[in-house]
């Protein structure tokens, strides 16, 4: 069992650009169950530019193996406000289809209403390197961007869980599911191998902070 204190978790800075970069496109667009099933392969530029963007804004944060210098985590988030439009500009088909099933996730819920705030934590993408899950470095890099949010008087946070483990991981930091979709139905025959009981849903889960 690998020791909780073997673990480093900073804000993303210029220096792990490209160790992000690479822990995205070698484990999480490999992994995550939607761009699997769409087989996405490897965006790199939207990699780049959400990676670029989260640098800029200082709120997303990284892990690393303390002994080993390397990237083994991930957690990109961005501040929303209420008054932000929502405008997918993509032109990789297969990602655009990912994004408007998340944005459908938040049809007829305003969670800025529910929580009476104009700004909100979105945390948008939490990966860990396959080899040091198990650890719970998930909950600690969702529990650290909290930390953040509640440091600038963010009053909640919230996410799209794609997989049972990410919704494991944001339950554990008291996280509750305000909308799901069920991957089956959204799209049944581009999604009709979405019916495994531990991916066949995407969970709408936020928290007051």
């Amino acid at each position: 069992m690998l020791s909780s204190s073997r673990f480093n978790i900073h804000v993303l800075r210029e220096e792990d650009r490209i160790p992000a970069l690479t822990l995205l496109i070698n484990s999480f667009f490999h992994d995550e169950p939607l761009a699997k099933c769409v087989e996405l392969e490897e965006p790199i530029d939207f990699a780049k530019t959400i990676i670029n963007d989260a640098i800029n804004n200082q709120c997303s944060f990284v892990a690393y193996d303390i002994q080993t210098n390397q990237l083994i985590g991930i957690c990109l988030n961005e501040i929303k406000s209420k008054d932000d439009q929502y405008i997918i500009n993509e032109t990789n088909e297969k990602l655009s289809f990912i994004l408007n099933l998340l944005h459908n996730m938040h049809k007829n819920i305003n969670l800025f209403d529910i929580f009476q705030t104009n700004s909100l934590l979105y945390i948008f993408i939490i990966n860990v390197d396959k080899n040091y899950r198990g650890y719970r470095l998930g909950s600690r890099l969702i529990s650290t961007s909290i930390e953040y949010a509640r440091q600038n008087r963010i009053k909640g946070a919230f996410a799209e869980a794609t997989s049972i483990s990410s919704l494991n991981s944001f339950q554990h930091q008291g996280f509750l599911i305000y909308h799901q979709i069920n991957y089956i139905e959204y799209d049944q025959i581009r999604l009709s191998t979405m019916i495994d009981n531990h991916n066949s849903q995407c969970q709408l889960v936020a928290r007051i902070l």
